[in-house]
């Protein structure tokens, strides 16, 4: 999710740094620093640099390239800190032709999936899940009632998807100003009756003390009540009866709009169900809602140009950028898409902090999983902020095979904050869940040359990505599957009662273990 800057991204501090201008201003928060990059008794993070300091010690000098792919919302590619980390298609020209012939013209350092064909639109906002399917079913059902429908399972799901997304009490909400509508123009009908009264100037005051015993004049006063005790007391009768009409207009136009008004996705062109036909999108990269693509790449590989106390967990990777997760959950055949293209130009790790409660098409991801297994390359998810037990829910992509057998290539990531304990935002899985990561105060960058701290799972993941990156970089024999064996093998234990013990992420173990690791 939501990318959300929903559910995935909470900047919690901004840093004191000035606007570019060949350095960075700190203030004294500096001593939230990159914690997660050490470990001892009081500050339990993931051990990074004392891996470093073992690789060099251990004469591993000569690491090899690896593009990390990240599907997200887009970066700023100008940012000084990660432009000279994006992953650049060498065979590719920027000169509107596919001169590499792999379908994508000028994806030069990835993809927009998001985006129109000639660039006119670039999704930002997609909403939620369950709101986009009760908007593809509401024309359907909006009129039905369970007995009436001919498919219940359907019309079931659509009475979920309703209510998950709110629209239930939205709808009701309408109703019930229908209602005080009708009791405001029976109130009005009767005062046009009434001879000794002035409508033009009547006040609501002058109006609550009318001694007017109609029994509809009584109904409908009570209907609106709260409405007429909130105004003011000196407002005219005939503004307020005004002003609810508009009101209901106003709610009235929204619920419409639910089905007068297409999905903008459908301007991408692509058929949603069909996933062969991902050659969709554009190579526009840095549109408005980055902020949260931005934040992941400089965790995983800032250059720590403006200030070097905030470089990325391995800055030597080459970052290859997916346009596929807008503001609000992220469409099935977008994230199987870019996995695909990822896989298909060179990636050897995935980050994908990301994840939604509802999924229209899961295989389609779940296939893109797989055929990343097969093509040896690793896939990192987020697990969500919501403080939930994932072994109790779905939550997507799942990473399981049709025998509900999780893929070896996948891990997912929960945050531990520097205790080592599980941050009360983390959802958690005994089964679900293999890996934590810190998520609490970790810096990285923002668009426009500043840094922020954030927190969240969406935060943990890249960590993990990162080590991950750094381990298939200076241990290229091992297979993915590896890897994720031995990230897994590798982490400490710390003793979460409440959500079982955890293992946390250590990768200086990781290291040691890579160095003698057998299949």
């Amino acid at each position: 999710m939501k990318k959300k800057l929903n559910v995935a991204f909470i900047a919690i501090a901004i840093l004191c740094f000035s606007p570019f201008n060949g350095k960075a201003q700190t203030s004294h928060k500096n001593q939230l620093l990159q914690w997660y990059k050490t470990y001892n008794d009081s500050t339990h993070g993931a051990n990074i640099d004392e891996a470093f300091k073992f690789l060099e010690q251990n004469k591993r000098t000569h690491p090899k390239e690896i593009i990390v792919g990240i599907i997200d919302s887009g970066i700023d590619t100008l940012s000084t800190d990660l432009k000279d980390a994006l992953w650049t298609n060498r065979k590719e020209k920027l000169d509107g032709k596919d001169n590499d012939k792999n379908g994508y013209i000028d994806d030069i350092h990835g993809w927009n999936f998001l985006g129109t064909k000639d660039k006119s639109f670039n999704m930002i906002s997609a909403g939620t899940e369950e709101f986009r399917q009760f908007k593809r079913l509401y024309p359907k059902y909006k009129n039905l009632t369970r007995e009436t429908a001919t498919d219940k399972a359907e019309f079931d799901f659509y009475e979920k998807m309703k209510k998950k997304a709110g629209i239930e009490s939205y709808i009701k909400f309408y109703q019930y100003n229908i209602l005080k509508l009708n009791a405001i123009q029976k109130m009005d009908s009767i005062l046009r009756k009434t001879s000794n009264i002035n409508r033009d100037t009547l006040t609501v005051k002058t109006l609550m003390s009318l001694p007017i015993k109609e029994k509809e004049w009584e109904s409908s006063t009570e209907m609106i009540l709260a409405d007429l005790l909130q105004s003011d007391k000196d407002e005219l009768w005939k503004e307020l009866a005004i002003n609810k009409e508009k009101e209901l207009a106003t709610i009235k136009k929204r619920i419409d709009s639910i089905e007068r008004e297409p999905d903008k996705r459908l301007l991408m062109g692509d058929n949603l169900g069909d996933a062969s036909d991902r050659f969709y999108g554009n190579p526009v990269l840095q549109v408005e809602g980055y902020d949260h693509g931005t934040f992941i790449a400089g965790v995983i590989a800032g250059q720590g140009i403006i200030n070097k106390d905030y470089k990325g967990v391995y800055p030597e990777a080459k970052l290859m950028i997916l346009r596929s997760s807008p503001n609000g959950d992220e469409y099935d055949k977008d994230i199987a898409s870019a996995i695909r293209y990822a896989v298909e130009n060179g990636a050897k790790v995935i980050n994908m902090s990301l994840g939604k409660y509802t999924s229209p098409n899961p295989q389609m991801v779940n296939d893109a999983i797989a055929y990343a297994a097969q093509k040896d390359v690793i896939i990192v998810q987020a697990a969500g902020n919501n403080g939930k037990d994932l072994d109790a829910i779905d939550y997507f992509p799942t990473g399981k095979d049709k025998k509900d057998i999780l893929y070896p290539n996948f891990i997912r990531v929960g945050s531990t904050d520097r205790k080592g304990k599980i941050c009360r935002f983390s959802n958690y899985g005994k089964n679900t869940v293999q890996i934590y990561a810190p998520g609490e105060d970790i810096i990285s960058v923002m668009p426009g040359n500043e840094y922020a701290a954030s927190q969240g799972t969406s935060i943990s993941a890249p960590i993990v990505c990162g080590i991950a990156a750094m381990l298939r970089a200076y241990f290229p024999k091992l297979k993915a599957v590896q890897i994720v064996d031995i990230i897994e093998k590798s982490g400490y234990s710390t003793n979460n009662p409440a959500k079982n013990n955890i293992k946390c992420i250590n990768a200086l173990t990781a290291v040691k273990l890579a160095m003698t690791y057998k299949k």
